[in-house]
């Protein structure tokens, strides 16, 4: 069985739950085909019973048969496109509900060499692509093919020669229309790319307005847009050419064809060997065979195309892990928030390892300061606590219990994380605080807003805690967002909180005001903060200095200041690396 044909069933069997729905319309297809094939025939008996031969209620007889078959074929084309796009729409439904819980249950590494466009394409321009096809593309695959056969059973029947004038002609024209097909479709996919390049340079250079003012540099951004336009512009340019080169083609082809049966036929009226209904009846299956060979080209060249973009769904479906919890996965009831790590070693999917053999023991409610050079593997410590990523080997332990044998869910309660650069949503202040607790009270957004001192920031606002914030929190600072981010952390009420560089992005004041708050927000939970500020030490009991993976100096925070080493010598220059 080859691949596309794999593809092909796993992608048909999303319709098993509207089954009917899709093999009803098809059916309907099949019949509205029909029709269609058909009126040549009653057009062709109207022409030789009724108008040659002066028999006018035979002519209008036919006549209102063609009518009464033309409003069955709307009748079927309506019902049949119908039931196949409600198949198609609920088959790609649930593709991409699939595709989505499937990003969901990725790890960190998925997404460190994943670009999240890649993923967004993949949910919107992939899926419908597949609607498209289901729909519309095996909609006109059937109905053309049957159409054809039809026709070419009826004009067999009335002449055999003008019947291979046919043959030639269907077999020119679908030659033609794949060939289009071929060549324009990898075109105008490269302007889909590239129109994602100009939106995407269009977003980043009305995001960061600001810097460009700043740095005078529109000039710059005016080139690089002026780039990707012309590139655009020659994309467009390349598909039009194909498309006059190609695109009317195939109506020539047909010209030149009805152009013979016109001439042969005329010739086979004088002589008696056709009727004049007959040559008509040849003429009109060409014309009604037009769309559909046309549209059977593009059909075979989009063939591929589809199930490529099924295949690009499916492959994020099945590099998925089945379940983020192993079946033995068990919940903490009543956590002390006891860290440990034994014999811990990490790598990035760079190939870089950060965490070598760490060995390391937090006590419950115990405030800890992880410092050191950049790159020494502090804020993954923190990641591995929350899960985000796994340890390559040795264990990471929460009161004695392997993380990954911890119900994810009960982590999460746990566990708070708090990354150095919180995401605000573009949703009200209650929605982004509530974000792991949906139905959580206002009366319980207020006690963590009031916890984490933001409360009366929120409440001077004029829609208070429905305000919208923007996309990023673009209207809040960066004191304010820590505290939106903490006060979201603090809903669940965690024993645990991870801080990853809390104030770092703070001006001098906006630190100070933190790190006071800090010190009552942080009462009775197990604390780890990363940071290279001094000021931060006001908040813990001990100090952890690690380098390159390894931990080199642990202890409270004065005894590693009189122990004149590189805790020591960073608060003697003010910090790593001076600051």
């Amino acid at each position: 069985m080859s691949y596309s044909f794999r593809q092909f069933k796993r992608l048909l069997s999303y319709l098993r739950d509207h089954k009917l729905h899709f093999v009803g319309g098809l059916v309907i297809v099949l019949l509205m085909s029909y029709t269609n094939g058909v009126i040549p025939i009653l057009i062709r008996e109207a022409i030789d019973q009724g108008v040659t031969t002066g028999e006018y209620r035979v002519a209008i007889r036919y006549a209102l048969l063609v009518l009464l078959v033309a409003i069955l074929n709307g009748a079927f084309s309506f019902i049949g496109r119908y039931l196949l796009v409600k198949a198609a729409q609920h088959a790609v439904y649930h593709l991409r509900m699939d595709a989505f819980r499937a990003i969901q249950r990725h790890r960190m590494e998925f997404f460190d060499k994943t670009y999240s466009g890649q993923l967004i394409s993949r949910i919107t321009n992939d899926t419908e692509r597949i609607t498209r096809f289901l729909s519309f593309r095996v909609r006109m695959f059937v109905y053309s093919v049957f159409l054809i056969i039809v026709s070419l059973y009826y004009m067999v029947r009335m002449n055999r020669a003008l019947t291979g004038v046919a043959l030639l002609t269907i077999a020119l024209v679908v030659a033609l229309n794949t060939t289009y097909a071929k060549k324009v479709r990898p075109i105008y996919d490269e302007v889909r790319h590239q129109t994602g390049v100009i939106a995407s340079v269009s977003t980043g250079s009305i995001a960061g307005v600001k810097t460009i003012k700043a740095l005078s540099v529109e000039e710059n951004i005016h080139e690089k847009f002026q780039k990707e336009n012309e590139e655009l512009y020659r994309l467009n340019v390349e598909a039009t050419k194909i498309t006059a080169l190609y695109g009317n083609a195939p109506f020539l082809v047909m010209g030149i064809a009805m152009s013979v049966m016109l001439y042969y036929g005329g010739k086979a009226i004088i002589t008696q060997n056709l009727t004049v209904g007959e040559l008509t009846a040849f003429l009109t299956y060409m014309l009604t065979m037009t769309w559909p060979l046309r549209a059977l080209g593009f059909t075979i060249g989009d063939i591929q195309r589809s199930l490529a973009a099924a295949s690009r769904l499916f492959e994020v479906t099945d590099s998925a892990p089945p379940e983020i919890d192993p079946p033995d996965a068990v919940e903490l009831t009543s956590p002390r928030g006891e860290i440990e790590f034994k014999d811990v070693y990490f790598t990035y999917h760079t190939g870089k390892t950060v965490l070598k053999g760490l060995n390391l023991k937090i006590n419950p409610e115990e405030k800890v300061l992880i410092t050191g050079p950049p790159g020494s593997g502090k804020s993954t410590l923190l990641k591995l606590i929350a899960r985000f990523y796994e340890p390559e080997r040795g264990e990471v332990l929460i009161d004695g219990v392997d993380v990954r044998k911890i119900k994810t869910s009960c982590l999460r309660k746990i566990v708070a994380y708090v990354p150095q650069e919180p995401f605000i949503f573009n949703r009200s202040i209650r929605e982004n605080i509530a974000l792991a607790k949906p139905d959580a009270s206002l009366e319980e957004i207020i006690r963590a807003a009031k916890i984490a001192k933001i409360h009366d920031f929120i409440s001077s606002l004029p829609d208070g805690y429905d305000t919208v914030v923007g996309e990023k929190g673009v209207t809040l600072s960066g004191g304010q967002r820590q505290r939106i981010a903490l006060a979201r952390a603090l809903l669940l009420e965690p024993k645990i909180i991870l801080l990853d560089d809390p104030v770092s992005n703070l001006d001098a004041k906006t630190e100070e005001s933190l790190i006071e708050d800090l010190k009552d927000i942080l009462q009775g939970k197990t604390a780890l903060i990363v940071s290279q500020r001094l000021s931060m030490t006001r908040l813990v009991d001990r100090v952890i200095v690690m380098v390159d993976g390894r931990v080199v100096e642990d202890g409270k925070p004065e005894e590693l200041a009189e122990k004149g080493g590189l805790f020591s010598e960073m608060l003697g220059r003010g910090g790593w690396n001076g600051q």
